[in-house]
């Protein structure tokens, strides 16, 4: 178990240097001159010699392998350089921002294994029956709807037409509760099949047979026996599902006035504030790795069989 954990500690690390890389690849290779546009919103003249006091004020005079050094050097230490746009630290705007992007994460990821074990559960329970059919129905549209219509639904319904919930703004639970559901209902869509699927294949193993030869009904093996089976997949299936929900947060943060790392970042584009594009795209390629390396953490002490393999 140990070689499992330090091989797959080394292929984070290596993934987030590879991440790196990319991103630095990706601004660097943006077309324009960046020192034009920042001496453009310093309100100078653009002058030639303006223009190379800004390249080497910010290093762009230096060769590119330096360039990414020291913007990797300085990324290590929590340091994303200066924001073109506003002359601020890139760091200082970070950390409210990650919190903001990190309740609207971590709230629609449980909102979304909640209501996937729920519609997952009521299929099995009554298998081909009006409840699986309301189910696989529901989770079918919920697959089908883009997040931006899902969010503006919400609002039209729960905030212009009965005013149950604010719809922009991050003040407090009361807040949260639709910009959590408009991320959560693609995820909990996919999901809920996932577990009917899981369950159902699980039911009709020979254990299940040993089960119902003891008087456990239905509900109780779905729950003792069955779940514990699937629940391997289903983590592996959620880690993919909550990496996707930090794209999906570059959509709905804007739509709710949500000031977070998605807005953040659709701000840095729009300004061509490279440093703050490097910042924000590093940070989401570095948490999407994380994700995936608790996953399969989480997965090895849920599953017995790679336990043993790598044993």
């Amino acid at each position: 178990m140990i070689h499992f954990i330090s091989k797959r500690l080394m292929h984070s690390l290596a993934l987030v240097f590879l991440a790196s890389v990319v991103c630095f690849t990706l601004v660097v290779s943006a077309p324009g001159n960046v020192a034009v546009l920042i001496a453009e919103l310093r309100g100078a003249v653009a002058t030639t010699g303006y223009v190379e006091q800004v390249e080497e004020e910010i290093g762009l005079h230096k060769p590119l392998l330096m360039r990414y050094v020291d913007w990797l050097g300085d990324a290590a230490q929590g340091d994303f350089g200066i924001s073109y746009r506003t002359g601020q630290a890139v760091n200082a705007d970070l950390p409210k921002r990650m919190l903001v992007t990190g309740t609207l994460i971590a709230g629609s990821a449980v909102m979304a294994t909640l209501l996937a074990l729920v519609l997952g559960f009521l299929g099995a329970l009554w298998p081909y029956r009006v409840p699986d059919r309301v189910s696989h129905g529901l989770a079918l549209l919920g697959a089908s709807t883009p997040t931006f219509f899902v969010a503006a639904l919400l609002i039209y319904g729960f905030s212009v037409t009965y005013q149950l919930f604010p719809s922009f703004g991050f003040e407090g639970p009361v807040t949260w509760v639709l910009p959590w559901l408009s991320v959560a209902v693609l995820p909990a869509a996919v999901l809920s099949r996932i577990v009917r699927v899981g369950l159902e294949e699980a039911m009709a193993s020979p254990f299940v047979l040993t089960a119902k030869s003891k008087g456990l009904g239905r509900t109780t093996i779905l729950f003792r026996e069955a779940l514990p089976n699937i629940t391997p997949v289903f983590i592996n299936a959620l880690g993919t599902q909550v990496g996707l929900m930090t794209a999906t947060a570059i959509i709905v943060e804007p739509i709710f006035a949500w000031q977070g790392m998605g807005d953040y970042f659709l701000s840095g584009v729009r300004f061509r504030d490279f440093m703050v594009v490097q910042a924000c795209l590093l940070i989401f390629l570095t948490f999407f790795i994380m994700v995936n390396l608790l996953v399969d953490l989480a997965v090895l002490t849920t599953d017995p069989r790679i336990r043993r393999q790598w044993s």
